[in-house]
């Protein structure tokens, strides 16, 4: 009697937590190198709790300082992956996340989809560039991030990537502007290798922030899937700042190193603008729809950026490849200069990563 109270219990959790994740997403999230983690990969609040939730639930992601986790499938680990015949690493890590992905054949695309997500930033939150801070990735399969969201220098953007190599970079709204509030983003892009056909638009809380146009994958034979959560690259730069040792290791006191926290909901994917406005009227129901999930009255507008049109430069240190400088310039050679002079303060040893037109 008493197990088959404990099988019903157990059925009766499953359900409800299966019940809250549809109110947050319809896709099917697992923790992302979690094994070994001293935190949670996330957790599910719900309205009850009093912390910040749309509807009945909200997913909760919190980056401890030094908690860095193993992949549960492969070798990989966010503390450096030791290849155990040459006793050398395959990767110094340098990272800690609490971050899901949708990354099952089923939840894979190509082709054109729209997007939504909810992101509510807590207003002890802190910025820790130039570590970077992503909260929300399109992935490709076995070829790194194709456009990551995330927190540089209290800015969001859009990382528009090849390969996971920056191609261009758009502002879409200040962190300090999206602090103790819901901010609400619609994305609408179409994936391709095609130079001339892929494209991203981008609106934040109903209003048209980017554009892109031009090569959107690199090839994904596998395909694409979505990424959500907090996922920190390369903590030493930002120890560096702040004059602590950059060889740090898993559970160390944090010392000046903060804890992130952000709540993420609306985390959906369609193949049309019909099946996302259908996803979140069934949604939210006898709830009213936030302005910002209006569809129709989405439109492409001219976008203001004060770097539009002009060239950019990205170069890199070759004894520290994960310290990047970014210049723009009317012209192509002084944004190279800019970005050069930029590195040559910390290194000696920089070279050209990539430059172009912001489009």
């Amino acid at each position: 009697m008493k197990k088959i109270l404990i099988i019903i219990i157990s059925l009766f959790l499953i359900t409800n937590v299966n019940a809250n994740k549809q109110d947050i997403t319809n896709l099917n999230f697992k923790p992302s190198v979690d094994k070994g983690k001293i935190g949670k990969a996330y957790e599910i609040v719900t309205a009850e709790s009093g912390e910040p939730v749309i509807g009945k639930s909200s997913y909760k992601f919190i980056a401890i300082p030094f908690d860095c986790g193993k992949d549960r499938d492969s070798s990989h680990s966010d503390c450096g992956t030791l290849d155990k015949k040459k006793n050398t690493f395959i990767s110094k890590g340098d990272r800690v996340r609490s971050e899901l992905g949708a990354w099952d054949k089923n939840n894979r695309f190509r082709d054109e989809q729209w997007f939504s997500f909810s992101i509510y930033i807590p207003e002890d939150y802190k910025t820790i560039s130039p570590t970077i801070t992503s909260f929300y990735q399109i992935y490709e399969m076995g070829n790194g991030p194709a456009l990551k969201i995330e927190d540089s220098w209290g800015t969001m953007i859009a990382n528009i990537m090849i390969k996971g190599g920056t191609i261009e970079e758009k502002n879409l709204l200040k962190i300090n502007d999206m602090k103790g509030k819901w901010t609400h983003v619609v994305m609408n892009n179409l994936f391709t290798k095609n130079k001339n056909k892929g494209f991203y638009n981008i609106w934040v809380n109903s209003e048209y922030k980017a554009s892109y146009k031009g090569q959107t994958h690199g090839g994904a034979p596998k395909g694409l899937y979505v990424k959500a959560g907090l996922y920190q690259s390369f903590l030493s730069r930002y120890l560096k700042i702040v004059g602590m040792d950059p060889n740090w290791k898993k559970g160390q006191d944090p010392g000046e190193f903060p804890t992130q926290i952000i709540y993420m909901d609306n985390i959906f994917k369609a193949k049309s603008k019909e099946k996302l406005k259908k996803t979140i009227a069934k949604v939210y129901k006898n709830m009213e729809i936030p302005k910002a999930f209006d569809l129709d009255n989405l439109r492409v507008e001219s976008v203001s950026d004060e770097n539009k049109g002009k060239f950019y430069a990205i170069v890199l240190s070759k004894s520290d490849p994960s310290a990047e400088f970014r210049a723009f310039d009317e012209d192509k050679g002084k944004a190279k200069v800019k970005a050069m002079r930029k590195c040559f303060e910390k290194h000696d040893d920089c070279s050209i990563k990539s430059s172009g037109v912001v489009k």
